[in-house]
């Protein structure tokens, strides 16, 4: 017949402390949590069991102490208990195969601090009853009953288990004092009744409650064998040239040199190669290795150039001006402070810039009839001795850039007949030109050629040749020569 023994940890942890000499039977509870009993199973290897965690391992922990006395389970019974294995860890908390580790501590107990609570009982004085005629004249006058309640230093009466025990309170009254007016033939028969108190327990958790112990206990690693690895044997097309024992080396990154910047002139990439050791990423990521970054920021200015365009045309047309080009970087890096200037002064000189004349033509707009007049003041018999006819004046041209011309519609400057007057620059001016210059009925009778500091553009910057120039002296035209006006200004006529 089959026996099944089930042995739990309580069990054997009395069992082991009734038969192992080595146990303080005062301490044997905190010894025996590092304590092993060595358990022989039908057909199998030893076991080891700790009562204290009830945990099996098929191997003595590596901080274990072996008990002396061993278990051994005889064939035809059967030990039912936790299944005997190497783990000691929870398989919902294993991350990985390798052996873990965890804590294994005490469990001390401590009372409460407890102390009854009672309601007071209603407490009675009783006296014998007697014949009507024994009390007829008397009275009886007693004081307030006189009882306390008191509870055991030992208020579970020697119970150990969590039960409907309410605390051993009990109530104790002293002997009524009683007194009869009439006479004193009941003293001493009267007495004080009480009720046991209705108590309950307060409690609160204790100050000293001695704390937990705690140690770890770790899994043993398995044993993997001691074999040697062995190669298949070279083919038919192969020989063996050499041997060597692999040496042990840990997987990580490396990395090669930096490669050039990729910008000469200014910010760039550069790269590196990085590669595990084995040749295989996932060996160093398996590792948890950090890899290196590839690829960083970096700047180079060695192949910085400025490049310049060719310098524009002056911005004058006689004169002082400006002229510009084109500067450019090629990057970002160029230093600013060897920048080439992109704006520099320029002059410009020409015949245009020396000469100054003007043309009157007649007829259709600068065709017809052209008469030629130099720098001075032209009077009406002056230009009609010159051949221009000064009622059909129908455009003028005047030459030099700093030139300009001043028509008058009554001859020899009349100062007491005020009629139009206007002022010619640099440049051709038809029909149209002149009537918007103030010039009418193609009639000029007079004119002034003079020359001064200001072309026309000094005219678009808000200078004006009207009315310009310097002094108003003349000199007179003898055989059609001009008289020098220096640089006269528009007189009235």
């Amino acid at each position: 017949m089959r026996v099944s023994i089930v042995l739990s940890a309580p069990v054997l942890a009395r069992h082991f402390r009734r038969n192992d000499g080595n146990v303080n039977h005062e301490k044997d509870e905190g010894v025996l949590d590092s304590i092993w009993i060595p358990i022989q199973l039908p057909g199998s290897n030893m076991s080891y069991f700790n009562p204290i965690s009830d945990i099996w391992f098929s191997s003595l922990p590596t901080d274990g102490v072996l008990a002396k006395q061993a278990i051994v389970v005889g064939p035809g019974a059967s030990f039912a208990a936790q299944k005997p294995g190497e783990m000691i860890v929870p398989e919902d908390k294993r991350k990985s195969c390798v052996p873990h580790c965890t804590w294994q501590c005490s469990q001390p107990v401590c009372e409460q601090d407890c102390e009854p609570l009672c309601h007071r009982p209603k407490c009675e004085t009783r006296c014998p009853k007697a014949s009507k005629e024994a009390f007829e004249k008397c009275q009886v006058q007693c004081a307030e009953p006189e009882c306390k309640m008191y509870c055991p230093k030992d208020p579970c009466q020697g119970k150990k288990t969590l039960d409907c025990t309410t605390p051993a309170c009990h109530t104790r009254c002293e002997e009524p004092q009683c007194k009869f007016v009439c006479n004193d033939a009941l003293d001493g028969l009267c007495k004080t009744v009480c009720p046991e108190p209705v108590c309950e327990w307060k409690c609160k958790k204790p100050e000293n409650c001695p704390k937990p112990e705690c140690k770890m206990i770790c899994e043993k690693a398995p044993d993997c064998g001691t074999g040697t690895a062995t190669l298949a044997p070279p083919t038919a097309g192969e020989e063996t040239v050499g041997t060597g024992k692999a040496s042990k080396s840990d997987a990580k990154y490396e990395t090669g040199p930096w490669g050039s910047c990729s910008a000469t002139c200014g910010a760039g990439k550069k790269t590196r190669s990085v590669t595990c050791s084995t040749g295989h990423d996932s060996d160093c990521k398996t590792m948890g290795a950090s890899k290196p970054h590839s690829e960083e920021s970096c700047e180079d200015k060695s192949g910085c150039k400025w490049s310049t365009g060719a310098w524009g045309t002056c911005s004058a047309t006689c004169g002082e001006g400006t002229q510009t080009r084109s500067v450019s970087c090629n990057g970002n890096g160029c230093p600013a402070d060897a920048k080439p200037a992109s704006e520099q002064k320029c002059s410009h000189t020409g015949p245009e810039c020396d000469e100054c004349k003007t043309v009157l033509y007649g007829g259709p707009s600068f065709d017809g009839w052209s008469v030629e007049f130099g720098v001075g003041e032209w009077s009406n018999s002056d230009m009609e001795h010159k051949g221009a006819k000064c009622d059909d004046v129908s455009s003028i041209k005047v030459h030099g850039y700093f030139c300009h011309v001043t028509g008058f519609e009554y001859g020899d400057f009349n100062k007491q007949h005020k009629g139009w007057e206007a002022t010619f620059d640099y440049g051709p001016h038809d029909r149209d030109g002149l009537l918007k210059a103030g010039a009418k009925d193609n009639d000029m009778s007079s004119l002034k050629v003079f020359k001064n500091s200001q072309g026309p553009k000094d005219e678009h910057n808000g200078g004006s040749s009207r009315g310009a120039g310097g002094s108003n002296s003349t000199s007179s035209r003898v055989n059609g020569g001009a008289g020098g006006a220096g640089g006269a200004g528009g007189a009235g006529g």
